[in-house]
């Protein structure tokens, strides 16, 4: 593991990412399916072309969140008494990687959510955190060799901030690690056919 120090959404950011599974891709690696072989060919298509498979998708919720992390972040370590050290990025080989919200102390990890209104209170009286992001913590967990992520959910306009500490589930840190395997060996190969 090595843990690199850039700011995240900068182009050093972005050039790192290359060609890398990272925690958004953690379902369609765990699954190990047609998902996965897609995502093969979308980070070889990175490593050759060095541009990234798909533009930066964004809307009023990815940027509302991007400019409410670092109130999220520390509104967290205020409520917590935590320590928060923000990385770039964590990289666990050639092809494996992930951007984490912060690494909290020795032991856990931050992933922060800033959703709209509705989303937020729905949240809040399902108690549901959405499978993707489930799945993303479990792949932050595996690469930063950490025990447990807090999924903070914050809404700057109710003022409040949700903290739910999600442990390692090591069922499925496997899956995503067989996955991880299956991709890093097919992306070999399509690498060795192409240039070949």
């Amino acid at each position: 593991m090595q843990i690199i120090n850039c700011e995240q959404g900068t182009e050093e950011w972005h050039k790192i990412r290359l060609g890398k599974f990272g925690g958004t891709d953690a379902q369609a690696v765990a699954t190990a399916g047609k998902g996965l072989e897609t995502l093969c060919y979308q980070k070889v298509g990175e490593i050759l072309t060095q541009r990234p498979a798909k533009e930066p998708y964004t809307n009023s919720d990815l940027d509302r969140g991007n400019e409410l992390e670092p109130i999220a972040r520390q509104a967290y370590g205020l409520q917590t008494g935590l320590k928060v050290t923000t990385v770039g990025y964590i990289l666990k080989n050639e092809f494996v990687g992930v951007s984490p919200d912060g690494l909290v102390e020795d032991e856990g990890m931050l992933e922060i959510k800033s959703p709209s209104d509705a989303v937020f209170v729905r949240y809040l009286f399902t108690r549901e955190i959405d499978p993707k992001y489930f799945w993303q913590m479990q792949h932050q967990l595996l690469v930063a060799e950490r025990k447990w992520v807090d999924f903070a959910v914050f809404n700057d306009n109710l003022n409040k901030l949700d903290i739910t500490r999600v442990f390692r589930d090591e069922a499925k840190i496997e899956k995503i690690r067989i996955g991880l395997e299956i991709g890093e060996v097919k992306v070999r190969e399509i690498l060795e056919r192409v240039k070949g």
